[in-house]
């Protein structure tokens, strides 16, 4: 019998050959660009990371070519016209080049987040400046697309010159009965794959956590995985939480109370007449400012002059922590106490809840209560965030063109901020008092651009963010030297704290815990409220520090603790999430962790890169900080699956929504009886 060894099976498997040198020459070049941010790989790695890249490619290449495989598979005979063929061809590479542009444009987008895209990064698809920001990525990263032109060149010509399958079955019964088996066997095959391999009736299709399989190094996972991959995976997935359990309900409240009652901030105490000014500044990582930062030259210029000369004026926390990785994720961890992990937390269904978080709370003590940026009121869900949480007034770019016309819009995200803060400046000066207000700037954001007005006037750096966030800092400057003689300045509490961090032109500040630094000022001109704070703060930390200032005297709800009050500093960490692993950081160590076991364990302040990872070096306090770690994320999805994040004895209409009856309100001497017992563990 006469062997046919180019059938419609052996082209198509031929075909989708190339589509994996393709996926791996993506992979080289992610690698080639952002390996800065990938840790070294050993000899001993290479092996296991292939081996997972190509698990992982596989799978993206299965999902991406279905109706391809399916199409050229049928086992009818007019697969073989031509006009059959040539429509075939236009499915695999529409279907191919989709899967690699989205590969490719994570080449580049990586260093922003790092960690791979998923469905829930594309929240900016929703934003009005969408379009503009795609051709502002193009323009920027052009070399990038030349790349990703090549790799579909080489697919095309891969297609073409590998050519058609041929029968050599004339009986029509036999040509069924053949190519019903090719169709069989990769129906087969595709299962076999999706499933990682394997036929157990245990093991269910891949997911991204499997990529800790081929490697223990959370950055690795990075580079096994391939985003067509993440993309399908989290489609239905990227809005659902997860359910995780180390401990009983009781226990894990024990560990990580989510009900705060009023606690002292001893000194730091101020009266409720104190007006309460949050700052938000886009994108000023510590990387970037140099009185935060050691890896600034001696001689190098500052970026941040007007904000250095502040730190010396307040009472300045240098070793703060974001607890998110966008922008949309830093007001539920400022207002709400609510970090962000895997998916960005406004983007939850969950998170349409009730809340009684920080602005409730001020209006509770008679504050005016309001929120100002200058982007459309749309913009990144604050709006509707910040009215779910009871702020009073909004100030938007709707409003400044209302008032001052659209001469100042910056053509992508919004007003500039030399022109948004004298709006802030006016409205602040006639809003009722005491007022507690959030500004979230927005200039200094990519595409960094400035205003045309200050062209040459600020040098660039060795970023290109530093020139703007120069402009940034020039524009705070003007606006803080604008409110000095105002009446309610003295009277003011400034909070000074970043959204996150922004990249970095230093090993160090790519590396968790610093990749995730920013800074945090308490800045009160009428007190002298001065000094350095070395402990650890975080975004969540903001809400229950300013109601303990403040001697708020009814329980809340949060995730983070009083930094004032030493019995709360007690197992205090901050927290966030990157490259697949939890990143724990105390007064001490850094942990990763990846809802498993510790991967890495640091002494960052003497070893940011991590040289000498000393999990061999366990310490009882690593085995008790895992608890509360594990604690902490159960409490997290907890509460997200229960749609709950109101103090005890307010949570009936919370647990309404989550669909559930039963009573979880814990009394409160049972949980205080339960902490002794931790505490003798």
């Amino acid at each position: 019998m006469k062997i046919n060894w180019k059938n419609d099976f052996t082209v198509m498997l031929l075909r989708l050959l190339v589509v994996y040198v393709a996926f791996m020459l993506g992979r080289f070049i992610f690698y080639f660009f952002n390996d800065h941010l990938i840790d070294p790989i050993q000899h001993k790695d290479i092996f296991s990371l292939l081996r997972g890249s190509l698990m992982f490619d596989t799978v993206s290449i299965l999902y991406l070519n279905l109706p391809f495989i399916f199409l050229s598979l049928l086992p009818f005979r007019f697969r073989e016209k031509e006009n059959y063929q040539k429509r075939l061809f236009w499915v695999y590479m529409i279907s191919n080049s989709l899967g690699l542009l989205v590969n490719f444009a994570d080449v580049f987008y990586y260093p922003y987040k790092q960690s791979r895209l998923v469905l829930g990064d594309l929240f900016l698809v929703k934003e009005d400046s969408f379009s503009l920001l795609i051709l502002d990525f193009m323009v920027d990263y052009w070399y990038g697309f030349i790349f990703y032109f090549l790799v579909l060149a080489m697919l095309c010509v891969g297609y073409r010159r590998i050519g058609y399958g041929k029968s050599i079955l004339s009986n029509n019964r036999d040509y069924y009965v053949v190519n019903s088996a090719y169709l069989g066997v990769m129906v087969f095959l595709t299962v076999f794959l999706v499933r990682g391999a394997s036929l157990s009736k245990a093991s269910f299709p891949i997911s991204m956590s499997d990529a800790f399989l081929y490697t223990s190094n959370a950055s690795h996972t990075s580079l096994i995985l391939s985003n067509p991959f993440c993309l399908f995976r989290t489609i239905g997935k990227s809005k659902k939480v997860p359910k995780l359990e180390y401990f009983d309900k009781s226990t894990a409240e024990a560990y990580v109370p989510t009900t705060h009652m009023p606690s002292s901030s001893g000194k730091f105490k101020i009266d409720r007449n104190t007006n309460v000014f949050i700052i938000i500044l886009e994108s000023f990582g510590k990387a970037h400012i140099k009185s935060l930062s050691d890896q600034f030259k001696p001689k190098q210029e500052t970026h941040t002059p007007f904000l250095d000369s502040l730190f010396n004026e307040g009472y300045l926390f240098t070793n703060a922590h974001q607890n998110g990785y966008r922008s949309m994720d830093a007001l539920p961890a400022i207002w709400a106490s609510i970090p962000t992990f895997k998916e960005p937390f406004l983007s939850l269904p969950n998170s349409v809840a009730d809340y009684h978080a920080l602005p409730a709370c001020m209006n509770e003590m008679g504050y005016h209560t309001a929120f100002m940026h200058g982007a459309v009121k749309e913009s990144m869900g604050f709006v509707s965030f910040g009215k779910n949480l009871d702020i009073e007034e909004f100030q938007s770019r709707e409003e400044y063109e209302e008032a001052k016309g659209d001469d100042d819009f910056d053509g992508k995200w919004g007003i500039w901020d030399h022109k948004f803060w004298p709006f802030v400046h006016e409205k602040i000066n006639v809003m009722p008092k005491p007022f507690f207000t959030t500004v979230f700037t927005l200039s200094s954001h990519h595409p960094f651009s400035i205003p045309a007005e200050f062209k040459g006037r600020f040098a660039e750096g060795t970023l290109p963010i530093h020139r703007v966030i120069k402009y940034s800092d020039y524009a705070l400057k003007t606006f803080f030297e604008g409110i000095k003689k105002e009446p309610w300045y003295k009277n003011t509490l400034f909070v000074i704290t970043a959204d996150h961090a922004s990249g970095a032109d230093s090993p160090k500040f790519l590396k968790p815990p610093f990749d995730y630094s920013i800074p945090i000022l308490f800045y009160h001109p009428g007190k002298n409220f001065k000094g350095t704070d070395d402990k650890i703060m975080q975004h969540i930390d903001i809400m229950p520090t300013l109601l303990g200032m403040l001697d708020y005297d009814k329980p809340y709800f949060a995730f983070g603790k009083n930094h004032f009050n030493k019995e709360e500093q007690e197992n205090h960490f901050a927290i966030n999430f990157s490259n697949s692993a939890f990143n724990c950081t105390t007064d001490s160590y850094y942990y990763q962790f990846n809802e498993k076991d510790i991967l890495v364990k640091s002494d960052y302040r003497k070893d940011p890169l991590w040289k000498n990872n000393l999990l061999k070096c366990k310490i009882p306090q690593d085995e008790k900080n895992v608890l509360y770690f594990k604690a902490f994320i159960q409490q997290y999805y907890s509460h997200l699956n229960e749609r709950n994040f109101l103090p005890q004895q307010k949570s009936r209409k919370a647990k309404e929504i989550a669909g559930r009856d039963e009573d979880i309100i814990l009394k409160g001497q049972e949980t205080r009886s339960l902490k002794q017992k931790l505490k003798l563990r």
